[in-house]
């Protein structure tokens, strides 16, 4: 998944709308057309996108759906992106982009209720987007994640699964409501015309667990910040490091904290280092507070406590978006040990950091890691031990994993992720358009 307690805030904003249309002043590149498809109606093409998630721009379906509106900005896409948002959304901040949400409200009969915001979502998702994409004329709906209707008014639907963590880990289906959730929205998953993957290890799993055609599942990889490459000069990085009281040198944990990221077997590998070798290890975010249903987060600090390493590890909580590149460019390395991710996108952000980086070899992080990390075993006891060993000591495997890193990123482009995205679109109007008796649109 796009780690949901990533951070990264985006400056976001939603208000009416006179067209909501991105701007058509690009052409001629992959998966933009020189002239806008028109609809059986003789108008340009409209995407209605579900844009609940701009309203919580630190999740990773937060970012997600903003990258994306403003990848399509700047490409000059050739249909109109219309992000919609509900009237009882929580409001984003100023735009960072000039596509400005559609407010759509509730049904009267619905908005004038006291109901859970849990609750409300499902409707969102369910009655009152679909529904507003109809009377909009909508040619195609998009769901930014895993979350589409069942019944589709008609319209043809792309949705985005970033993984499907609730169906592959039992620990995070905490009560029967998410169970019914989860399958009401791997309904509405079979039910859309294409459903996007953000690697291959996330299609195969949708198509395994979903049994949805592998013809219509698409792997369009997410992009990564190259801001984050930039560098950070002396006197910011050494403001950062005394902002967040960070030691000389450090490993470096910036991420989630649920039971998959797999944070007590760092702590147990860098208890198991010899104290002589120096390593300390921050353990970057916003640590949830303890006895919050352990089975899923492990309360960190009281492992750290019960190790002896009260010294060596470090929590610097929440880390502001514009110190996270000074932060990762004062790492010795960045370390990432969990156990599944639909997208490693904080590994990512590392390598275009030029951070050296050493990775869990689960899931997706092996094909978005390339040759550019050094990959471990984690069920491999003392494996991922030895491993930080060697890099806290060997500066020229640092040196040489930090030119492998930025090249490797730079192989994930929101402009390419925009662009394909906009290709499945198409592909899902141009699946809808009525055949003739030869098979072809009349």
């Amino acid at each position: 998944m796009v780690d949901g307690g990533s951070n990264a805030s985006m400056n976001q904003a939603e208000r009416r709308v006179g067209s909501g249309e991105a701007s058509l002043d690009q052409a001629g590149r992959r998966g933009v057309s020189s002239e806008a498809p028109l609809n059986q109606a003789g108008r340009r093409g409209v995407v209605a996108l579900n844009g609940h998630f701009l309203a919580h721009p630190a999740t990773g379906s937060g970012q997600y759906v903003s990258h994306l509106i403003g990848a399509a900005e700047r490409l000059g896409a050739d249909l109109s992106l219309r992000p919609f948002i509900s009237d009882h959304t929580t409001r984003p901040q100023p735009p960072a982009f000039r596509t400005q949400p559609t407010v759509a409200p509730f049904p009267a009969a619905i908005a004038t209720r006291r109901l859970p915001n849990d609750l409300r979502k499902v409707i969102w998702e369910q009655l009152t987007f679909p529904l507003a994409a109809r009377r909009t004329k909508a040619d195609c709906l998009h769901v930014p994640y895993f979350g589409s209707p069942v019944i589709t008014q008609g319209i043809p639907t792309v949705v985005t699964i970033h993984d499907l963590i609730p169906l592959v880990m039992p620990a995070y289906v905490t009560t029967p409501l998410v169970a019914l959730y989860n399958r009401l929205v791997s309904a509405g998953a079979r039910a859309a015309t294409f459903v996007l993957a953000d690697s291959e290890a996330s299609r195969r799993d949708i198509v395994r667990l979903l049994g949805i055609a592998p013809e219509r599942v698409r792997t369009i990889y997410l992009g990564v910040d190259p801001h984050l490459g930039l560098p950070v000069s002396t006197h910011v990085r050494e403001a950062v490091r005394g902002k967040y009281s960070l030691p000389e040198r450090f490993l470096l944990y910036l991420g989630g904290f649920d039971v998959r990221k797999n944070l007590t077997g760092l702590v147990d590998a860098v208890a198991s280092l010899d104290p002589s070798t120096g390593v300390h290890l921050v353990i970057a975010g916003r640590v949830p507070h303890p006895g919050r249903r352990p089975n899923l987060f492990p309360d960190i600090r009281r492992k750290v406590i019960d190790a002896g390493l009260q010294g060596t590890v470090h929590f610097p909580g929440f880390i502001d978006e514009e110190d996270k590149a000074a932060l990762m460019q004062l790492a010795t390395a960045f370390v990432f040990p969990s156990t599944y991710e639909g997208f490693g996108l904080d590994p990512l952000e590392a390598l275009q950091a030029g951070t050296p980086v050493v990775c869990a070899n689960r899931t997706s992080l092996p094909e978005l890691m390339g040759e550019a990390a050094i990959m471990f075993d984690p069920d491999t006891p003392g494996e991922l031990a030895t491993i930080l060993g060697r890099i806290w000591r060997d500066e020229g495997l640092r040196n040489d994993l930090a030119i492998r890193g930025p090249r490797q990123a730079a192989r994930f482009t929101w402009e390419d992720c925009a662009r394909l995205t906009f290709d499945a679109y198409r592909a899902a109007i141009d699946a809808h358009k009525p055949r003739s008796v030869s098979g072809r649109a009349p």
